[in-house]
């Protein structure tokens, strides 16, 4: 049986070539993690992730983006990743080489925004930190709305997350995955307001707390 025009394109695309080899490499790197993707309730999360997706989690160490990559090795992941991260040409060629979106924080990236809904229009995975960097604590206290309304954009659902951390370096590393949330059909608004946006960031930041082990 002979592969379509457009899955030999999903499969062979010599533009994202640095992708494909970072996820040879992150397909060998569950073992080295001794990585385990659970559900809330403890049961192993066999869920195959097909089509676009916002992939959001936790973020409490440089660690974080590896282990959601690892996660989904299968796939190609793209990054939200701030503009101070990507300072320096080789540093920034290299994460734009793996996946990378470069976004200002501190502005309205409005380019930033565009190239992310058209990575998920076109069946992409995108993972979003949405509390804006590195933050310290086991419980998600605020995130930014800014997943959500990409979400609805692209029409894509999300996929909370909580990346654990390990008492001692030589415990497992644990990955739990919580249910999905669509946006789309929570809001059938064609403008949705602010308060819509809240409600839906609100259900997100709620599932991934119930993903937290220690609350």
């Amino acid at each position: 049986m002979q592969l379509s025009d457009k899955k030999k394109a999903k499969l062979f695309d010599i533009r994202l070539f640095p992708m494909d080899m970072a996820r040879i490499v992150c397909a060998a790197l569950p073992l080295a993690f001794r990585l385990r993707k659970i559900s809330p309730s403890g049961e192993p999360y066999r869920k195959k992730l097909r089509g676009g997706a916002i992939l959001v989690a936790n973020h409490t160490s440089f660690a974080d983006p590896f282990l959601v990559a690892t996660s989904f090795w299968y796939r190609r992941v793209f990054f939200l990743v701030a503009e101070i991260v990507m300072k320096g040409k080789l540093r920034s060629l290299l994460l734009r080489g793996v996946g990378s979106i470069k976004i200002e924080r501190s502005v309205a990236d409005i380019e930033a925004i565009k190239r992310s809904v058209s990575v998920l229009k076109e069946g992409r995975v995108l993972v979003v930190f949405p509390q804006g960097g590195i933050v310290q604590g086991t419980e998600v206290e605020t995130i930014k709305s800014g997943a959500v309304l990409m979400a609805m954009q692209a029409g894509v659902p999300i996929i909370p997350m909580h990346i654990c951390t390990r008492p001692h370096w030589y415990n497992r590393r644990s990955v739990i995955i919580g249910n999905t949330i669509n946006p789309a059909e929570i809001i059938t608004k064609k403008f949705p307001s602010t308060a819509d946006i809240a409600i839906v960031s609100d259900m997100v930041m709620a599932e991934m707390n119930r993903c937290n082990p220690n609350k």
